[in-house]
């Protein structure tokens, strides 16, 4: 497979990050019906634990690995510092949904990670990417070349 045009690529993550958003943002929703049917909440809190430990955590350590990385010099230096931050709040957060024992406690770490997670993508799509694009000598396709955990 040839390795995606920068503004090819960019669209692709953009894509999965929608990808990933609406199926954080769907479980959560299912998690704030149960509670309100006042009907067992926990197979959809380990819905979300599930998703986030296979899907969101998995491709913000690839984004460590490959865009931070590239995007860490210069005036996107305090950006990318700022992410990984977000990063490890994230991952506490999802060890605190995962012992979270009644349905109060879990819809609200659940809608604290979504509140974040909607944050964190609209800082990597609408500063990190168009940063990377514009950045000397880095190209996002052969960056990314294989790296379906970004680009789905």
């Amino acid at each position: 497979m040839p390795t995606l045009s920068p503004p090819e690529t960019a669209a692709a993550i953009k894509a999965h990050h929608v990808e990933l958003h609406d199926g954080l943002r769907d479980r959560v929703v299912a998690l704030h019906s149960a509670a309100r049917r006042d009907t067992p909440y926990e197979a959809d809190r380990d819905a979300i634990v599930a998703f986030l430990d296979a899907e969101i955590v998995p491709h913000a350590m690839a984004e460590e690995q490959t865009l931070y990385r590239a995007a860490d010099t210069g005036v996107s230096a305090l950006l990318v510092e700022a992410m990984l931050a977000e990063h490890r709040d994230l991952v506490g957060r999802v060890d605190e949904l995962r012992r979270a024992a009644d349905p109060i406690t879990a819809v609200a770490g659940a809608s604290a990670i979504l509140a974040l997670f909607e944050s964190h993508l609209a800082k990597e799509n609408d500063r990190l990417i168009p940063a990377l694009l514009a950045q000397p000598g880095v190209s996002l396709g052969e960056l990314l070349e294989g790296m379906h955990e970004l680009v789905g």
